[in-house]
C-alpha cells in the first residue's frame, strides 16, 4: 500500500472589491448602530435624572436629602414633605383652579381656532391671505408688551381676581389657528365642496366633514393649549391677589420662597405639580407624534 500524500490546506481566496466593500459598510454600520444607542442612552440619562432627583428627595427625610444620596433606601421613604407642602399654601384649591383655567382656555382656544382656520381654508373671500399673515404676525409679538392693557381691561371689567380674568386674554390665540390652518388646508377641497352640495352648512361641516379628518392635529392642538394653560405664571400671579384663586404654579413659587430651607417640601411639591402634565404627555404621546408627522407629510 502506498500511503496518500497529506493534503495541503487551501489558501484563502481573496475577497472581491465588492465582497470587501459589502463587509466593510456592514461593519461601520454595526458600529453607527452602537454609538446612536449610547447617544441615546446617555441623552436619556441627562433627561430623566431631573425627574429621578425630584421623586428621590420629595420621599426623603430631611437627613438623607442632606446627604445627597442618589440610590436612597426605599425604606426610609416617608410622605411627610408631600403633607408639608399641602399644609403650607392652599395648594389643593389651586390645584382647582388651575384645572379649571386649563379646561376653560384649552376648550376655547380649540373653539375659535377650529373656527378661525375653517375660515381661512374653506370659505373664498376677499383678504383671506391678509387675515392669515395678521395671525401668523401675532406669534411674534411678546406677551409682555400687552400685559398692562389686558390688566386694565380685566380690571375695569371687575374680573380681577377670578378664574375668568386668568383664562380671559387667551381664550383665543394665534398658534392653534396657526397649526389647524395648516391641517385643514391638506384635505381635499372636493370632500367640503360635496358636503356643500348636499346642503351642509359650514358649522355642520366643520363639525362632521372636517374636524373627523383631522383629529390628530386637534389633539396636538389641545396638549399645547392645556400644557401652556397648566404652567402659565406670570399673567396669574398678576391678576390674582388671593393664595386661594392663584394657579399651582404661582403657589409652588411661594412655597420656594417660604421653604427655602426645606428641600424636601419644595421637590414635594414640585412633584404634585408637575404629575398632572407628565401624565397628560404620556396619555397623549401617540396623538401629539401623530398630529406633528402629519403637519410634516
Amino acid at each position: 500500500m502506498t500511503a496518500s500524500a497529506p493534503t495541503r490546506p487551501r489558501a484563502a481566496e481573496p475577497l472581491s472589491p465588492a465582497a470587501a466593500h459589502t463587509r466593510g459598510a456592514a461593519a461601520s454600520s454595526r458600529t453607527a448602530g452602537v454609538l446612536r444607542w449610547t447617544g441615546l442612552v446617555v441623552l436619556c440619562v441627562i433627561v430623566l435624572f431631573p425627574v429621578y432627583a425630584t421623586l428621590a428627595t420629595a420621599f426623603l427625610p430631611a437627613g438623607d436629602v442632606a446627604r445627597g444620596d442618589l440610590l436612597p433606601d426605599p425604606r426610609r421613604m416617608t410622605l411627610d414633605n408631600v403633607r408639608q407642602a399641602l399644609s403650607v399654601i392652599p395648594l389643593l384649591q389651586q390645584y382647582l383652579v388651575s384645572a379649571a383655567v386649563t379646561l376653560l382656555q384649552t376648550g376655547a382656544q380649540l373653539i375659535t381656532g377650529s373656527l378661525a382656520a375653517y375660515a381661512l381654508v374653506f370659505p373664498s373671500w376677499r383678504g383671506r391671505t391678509a387675515a392669515f399673515a395678521v395671525v401668523v404676525a401675532t406669534l411674534a409679538i411678546p406677551g409682555e408688551s400687552v400685559v398692562i392693557p389686558n390688566v386694565e381691561t380685566v380690571s375695569g371689567l371687575g374680573l380681577r381676581d377670578t378664574v375668568v380674568a386668568i383664562a380671559l386674554p387667551y381664550l383665543c390665540v394665534a398658534y392653534p389657528v396657526f397649526l389647524l390652518r395648516q391641517a385643514f388646508s391638506t384635505l381635499p377641497r372636493e370632500v367640503w365642496e360635496a358636503a356643500r352640495l348636499d346642503g351642509a352648512g359650514h358649522l355642520r361641516c366643520l363639525a362632521h366633514v372636517v374636524v373627523p379628518m383631522t383629529w390628530p392635529q386637534l389633539v396636538t392642538a389641545a396638549l399645547w393649549s392645556a400644557l401652556s394653560a397648566w404652567n402659565g405664571y406670570f399673567w396669574p400671579l398678576l391678576i390674582t391677589d388671593s393664595p386661594a384663586h392663584r394657579t399651582v404654579q404661582v403657589g409652588l413659587a411661594q412655597l420656594v420662597a417660604g421653604e427655602f430651607g426645606a428641600p424636601g417640601v419644595i421637590y414635594a411639591g414640585t412633584l404634585v405639580v408637575l404629575a398632572p402634565t407628565l401624565l397628560l404627555v404620556l396619555l397623549g404621546q401617540r396623538f401629539l407624534v401623530r398630529g406633528l408627522a402629519a403637519r410634516i407629510t
